[in-house]
């Protein structure tokens, strides 16, 4: 009989990130393992899940076919590297915003034969 573990903080997370793009083969207790040890050998739950956001994101469409399990891809540790890409992302998508200028309401004008005709139509 197997006991079942509480799964680490964030890994459900992480899970929703990677599982649309997760090969067939690919599964959720050995991802859990690999995550749980990354965690208490002293992983961040976001550096791991920004990591994965950035990866899938930035993964070409004919590489999908060749995703790794998501276990292979934690024990290379390649989440070091994919956070901080995520976050130069999330740096440069809050900067746009901030450059989005508010534009002012449309008026509410209306040419007069356009007055007309919603007089007429109200009046039937």
């Amino acid at each position: 009989m197997k006991i079942q573990l509480q799964e680490p903080e964030g890994f459900a997370e992480f899970w929703g990130v990677w599982r649309p793009t997760m090969r067939r083969t690919d599964g959720r207790g050995d991802a859990r393992d690999a995550y749980r040890k990354h965690i208490l050998a002293g992983a961040l739950p976001q550096d791991i899940i920004d990591g994965a956001r950035a990866f899938l994101r930035d993964m070409p469409e004919r590489d999908k076919a060749y995703i790794p399990l998501a276990a292979s891809w934690l024990n290379k540790c390649a989440y070091l590297d994919w956070a901080d890409k995520e976050r130069e992302y999330q740096a440069r998508l809050a900067a746009r915003a901030e450059n989005v200028v508010q534009m002012k309401p449309i008026s509410n004008y209306k040419p007069k034969f356009l007055q007309e005709w919603e007089t007429q139509k109200r009046e039937g």
